[in-house]
């Protein structure tokens, strides 16, 4: 049941009262910028790198959004809200742009970065997947967002490293029916601690065969590959408690374990937005 408001109050009172509330916002919200321009100052005087992205700490506050948010205001439009407030805050500190992968839809990616990164920060097409990887790789802040599709047109991940741009989070977060911005990608930055860290690891996987035909029962789920005469590459998601043995033990017990197997980055596991938070778990594999 939605919460009404006082049938006993006149019109003039409850707009007076949403001006109040208009106004404890406004307050709130230069308050939070001020308190976000503390904690950069607080992190550059204890020599700690500076980035305009922290998945983990992304991933925490949208869950306890989630579980706080009630009534008829649609999540999304909360999601919307506060992606819109945090993007306005950082882009005041931090130096940054967000490179798009030129193999989708210009629009859909226009989408997606606005959505998730607000409409103060510079917005770089790219050409592919493989020049985003570059540019975040030359960058010391920059961003990047790639489309995810079943099969790619080449193996971008390759280029991915502890040295330069790892995937660090995945798109959408909150996922539930009929969503704006609901393009899937993956968002790539400098976060080489959350590759240790986040609830699905990462790895760049690579077999001189086929792609073995049974991953998902192995509880692995193969975000994208690409296949060529040398054999198939694979950049395959897990649960973050595995180790790299235990993925190539997972991998063998599938059918044949890769020649290569690297970590390439993690992200936090996506939140169901129509229920209860998700586990992670396998999706099709698209083999």
């Amino acid at each position: 049941m939605s919460d009404m408001p006082d049938s006993g109050q006149s019109l003039t009172e409850l707009r007076h009262q949403i001006d109040v509330l208009d106004a404890q916002i406004h307050d709130a919200l230069i308050a939070r910028a001020r308190a976000e321009a503390g904690v950069y100052a607080a992190r550059q005087a204890a020599g700690e790198s500076v980035s305009p992205f922290y998945p983990d700490r992304d991933a925490d506050v949208m869950r306890h959004l989630i579980e706080r948010h009630s009534g008829d205001l649609p999540l999304v439009t909360v999601e919307q809200i506060w992606r819109g407030i945090v993007g306005g805050c950082t882009n005041t500190l931090t130096d940054y742009a967000v490179h798009l992968d030129g193999s989708a839809e210009l629009t859909d990616m226009l989408d997606l970065a606005r959505f998730y990164f607000g409409f103060s920060v510079e917005l770089v097409p790219a050409s592919d997947a493989a020049d985003v990887v570059g540019a975040v790789t030359a960058s010391p802040h920059d961003l990047g967002i790639v489309a995810l599709t079943d099969r790619a047109d080449l193996p971008w991940w390759r280029g991915l490293s502890d040295a330069g741009a790892l995937v660090s989070a995945r798109l959408p977060f909150v996922v539930m029916d009929d969503r704006p911005a609901d393009l899937p990608a993956l968002v790539l930055s400098k976060s080489p601690g959350l590759a240790e860290t986040a609830d699905v690891s990462v790895f760049d996987a690579r077999w001189s065969d086929i792609l073995p035909g049974k991953l998902m029962d192995q509880g692995i789920e193969v975000l994208s590959f690409f296949r060529s005469a040398a054999g198939v590459d694979a950049m395959i998601a897990v649960s973050g408690d595995l180790t790299e043995e235990d993925v190539q033990r997972a991998c063998a017990l599938a059918g044949a374990a890769p020649e290569v197997l690297r970590r390439i980055g993690g992200y936090a596991a996506p939140i169901d937005g129509d229920g209860a938070s998700d586990e992670f778990g396998p999706e099709d594999e698209g083999s």
